[in-house]
């Protein structure tokens, strides 16, 4: 694997990371305290927080399944190619 595809998984996976930690820090603040979170403007904006949390992610998952759509035929058309050269070559030993 090269460092290039290393850093972009890492890229990939930070919105979910970023989801997860700010649902355990919201349930952790709701936990500590009654008074923690109240008022209909701090309840919204956390809702908020856990839809565009969400949206991003199913965001992300969609256009990297459809780049990975792209790159499949063309790893499949440059394989088949290679093996068919490949092919070619053993029969003239």
């Amino acid at each position: 694997m090269r460092l290039v595809h290393y850093i972009f998984s890492l890229l990939g996976i930070l919105p979910g990371t970023v989801l997860y930690c700010f649902i355990g820090a919201t349930a952790g603040s709701l936990t500590e305290s009654g008074s923690a979170v109240s008022g209909p403007v701090a309840v919204a904006s956390l809702i908020v927080g856990i839809v565009f949390g969400l949206a991003s992610l199913f965001l992300v998952g969609y256009y990297a399944k459809k780049e990975f759509d792209k790159i499949v035929p063309q790893q499949a058309q440059s394989q088949g190619t290679s093996e068919q050269v490949q092919g070619d070559t053993d029969d003239m030993v």
